[in-house]
C-alpha cells in the first residue's frame, strides 16, 4: 500500500510517498514542489500540475494532507485557505478523498508529543525510516510526518 503525505504552502509544498506493507514502513519518494510565482492563482496552477505528475508516476492508496494551523497573519490565512481548498478540490477530483491532520495530531503521532519542535519530528522521522543523511527543508519530513501518522492511525483500524 502506498501512503501519500502532503505539507501544504504556498511557498514549499513538501511531499512523501511511503510504502506500507504489514508492518513495515519503508520511504519510497519524497521532496519539495517550489512554488515559483507569486501570485495564489498562479501557485494553485504549479501546485495541480505537480498533484498530477505524483499521482501519473504512482499508485497511491491513500492520501493524508496536514490540515492549517493558525497563524497571526489574517492575510497569510486567507491565502493559506485558498490555497488549501484548491489542493483539496485536486485531490479529490484525481483521487476521490483524503485524510487531514492537524500539527499536534502529526507531531504526537511521530514523537510522543504534540508540541514537538519541527526538528524533533524530522529527527524521529529518519529514526522510524531507518534514515541516514540530512533531510531538507523541514516541509519534506513534515510530509513524511504526515505518511507516517496517517499509517499509525490505519494500523489503529486493522486491529
Amino acid at each position: 500500500m502506498k501512503i501519500l503525505g502532503i505539507d501544504p504552502g504556498t511557498r514549499n509544498l513538501g511531499y512523501a510517498i511511503l510504502e506500507k506493507n504489514m508492518n513495515k514502513i519503508s520511504l519510497v519518494e519524497a521532496g519539495l514542489v517550489k512554488m515559483k510565482a507569486e501570485n495564489v492563482q498562479f501557485q494553485m496552477t504549479q501546485m495541480a500540475e505537480a498533484i498530477d505528475l505524483i499521482f501519473s508516476q504512482h499508485k497511491i492508496d491513500e492520501v493524508a494532507i496536514e490540515s492549517m494551523f493558525y497563524a497571526y497573519n489574517p492575510q497569510s490565512v486567507l491565502k493559506l485557505a485558498q490555497f488549501r481548498g484548491a489542493l483539496g478540490l485536486k485531490i479529490l477530483q484525481v483521487y476521490g478523498n483524503f485524510a487531514e491532520y492537524t500539527p499536534l495530531q502529526i507531531k504526537k503521532s511521530v514523537t510522543g508529543k504534540a508540541k514537538a519542535a519541527k526538528e524533533q519530528v524530522a529527527f524521529m522521522v529518519k529514526r522510524i525510516l531507518g534514515l541516514k543523511g540530512e533531510i531538507k527543508p523541514l516541509d519534506i519530513t513534515d510530509a513524511i510526518a504526515v505518511a507516517l501518522t496517517h499509517a499509525n492511525a490505519m494500523r489503529g483500524l486493522e486491529k
